[in-house]
């Protein structure tokens, strides 16, 4: 065969190759990227206010030389934002970074994650670009927020569901007479009931788990918020699909409790991230997704 109808070969199998990894990351995407919306922008921001003040001096330094004054409240909202952005990243691939799917026989093991990667993989992929010099400032900014967003959603007991209703979003309910679902219950309906304002959510959570109860959450490690959702959401099923508010008043605990903890251990991870000088086990890691490595031998054949 002529060298150049190698060529011309090789180019459509590759072509062919890009195109099929496409329709397959963009099918499974379709059918997972709304199984989960995360803690409501509510809850997100409250998390992120505690967070900003557990930060050490030197995390503070380093994640104000990434997003400037940004405030963690708000930077904690940004991966929810960006879910109307019509670039490919965000409708095909995003999706599945605000959650994992837990084996009920099992639980959760990285080696397991879907090949488009979920809430645990991108996490471990975002702490290898906040660590390398390389990492352009555009693609830092993205870690950071999507970062904080991600240690927040893992706390949300529906975002390490171990059913097949796509974390209760197949579960109708009524919340106080109005139509709604499960998981929609718990990203916000549930924090709405209560009628604080953020600054009165964040100062009710601070007096409600003071500082010797917080000193327990120092866990940096996502397999641990993963196992204590996982655990936690098979509590949160109700017998029946009208809650009232003994379910609101059942829940209340668990409800605070995990919004508190998303925000200390935001501060955990962070500070572990950007300070050096804190004597603590390295994060852990998880290799990169099958569909990882596809993408980065793509874009080494195409440089």
């Amino acid at each position: 065969m002529p060298m150049s109808t190698l060529r011309l070969f090789a180019g459509d199998a590759m072509a062919g190759c890009r195109l099929a990894l496409l329709c397959i990351v963009f099918t499974r995407s379709a059918l997972l990227a709304d199984k989960a919306q995360a803690w409501g922008a509510q809850g997100h921001r409250v998390a992120g206010d505690i967070a900003e003040k557990h930060l050490t001096p030197a995390a503070r330094k380093a994640i104000a030389d990434i997003i400037g004054p940004e405030s963690l409240a708000t930077a904690s909202t940004w991966a929810d934002r960006k879910r109307s952005d019509p670039a490919p990243f965000w409708q095909r691939t995003a999706g599945a970074y605000h959650y994992v799917n837990v084996n009920p026989r099992t639980g959760y093991r990285p080696q397991d994650a879907p090949s488009g990667g979920d809430a645990y993989t991108a996490l471990a992929g975002f702490a290898r670009d906040l660590a390398s010099p390389s990492t352009s400032a555009e693609q830092r900014r993205l870690a950071l927020r999507f970062s904080l967003h991600i240690v927040q959603d893992l706390h949300q007991p529906l975002h390490a569901g171990e059913r097949d209703d796509r974390g209760g979003n197949d579960v109708d309910v009524t919340l106080r007479g109005r139509s709604s679902n499960l998981h929609r219950v718990w990203d916000s309906g549930l924090v709405a009931a209560a009628r604080r304002s953020d600054r009165d959510w964040s100062r009710h959570l601070e007096r409600r788990f003071p500082e010797t109860a917080r000193r327990t959450w120092q866990q940096a490690d996502p397999l641990v918020w993963i196992r204590e959702s996982a655990e936690l959401s098979r509590s949160v099923y109700p017998d029946s699909p009208d809650l009232d508010r003994r379910y609101i008043d059942r829940h209340r605990e668990t409800l605070e409790r995990r919004l508190a903890q998303a925000g200390v251990r935001s501060a955990v991870y962070l500070n572990r991230l950007f300070d050096p000088d804190l004597d603590t086990p390295p994060l852990p890691t998880a290799p990169p997704t099958l569909w990882q490595r596809l993408k980065d031998f793509l874009q080494k054949i195409i440089q």
